[in-house]
């Protein structure tokens, strides 16, 4: 497969989590064990799984490069979790018929749907700010 082909075809960013967490994300599949590659094709993935049922330890980070075709699933406005339209919902469907491929991410990753994680992204990445981060460092440790 060609690197252009494998980018049109890229989906989801991935990043390892500890079983005890997966019930909080969406988790991609891969069935086949096709993960030791940076970049490796998915199969399946499932929102916020239930203990013990997740089909791998990789969670969705919520970054996606899609094909057009995503829009025909969610122009059909099926609810799904919480009466709402899923993004995640419309690409298991469209794994069904096309290919799709997660990127292991390799960094640090804040989960922003929490209000701690919310708060600890703004405060890194205004720590990495040339104009901030030696004030707010400041700052923090007067506060701790």
């Amino acid at each position: 497969m060609s690197t252009r082909e494998l980018w049109r075809q890229l989906s989801s960013p991935s990043s390892r989590c500890p079983k005890s967490e997966l019930k909080n994300y969406g988790v991609v599949g891969d069935r086949r064990g096709r993960r030791r590659d940076r970049v490796f094709p998915i199969d399946g993935m499932v929102e916020k799984p239930k203990p013990g049922t997740a089909p791998s330890n990789l969670t969705i980070l919520g970054r996606y490069i899609l094909q057009p075709e995503i829009f025909d699933i969610l122009s059909a406005k099926e609810t799904g979790a919480g009466g709402e339209i899923q993004i995640t919902d419309a690409m298991i469907r469209l794994i069904e018929t096309q290919p799709f491929y997660a990127l292991k991410y390799e960094g640090r990753s804040f989960d922003c749907g929490s209000k701690l994680g919310f708060l600890l992204a703004n405060v890194a990445y205004a720590l990495q700010r040339p104009d901030l981060g030696k004030a707010l460092a400041a700052e923090l440790k007067k506060l701790l």
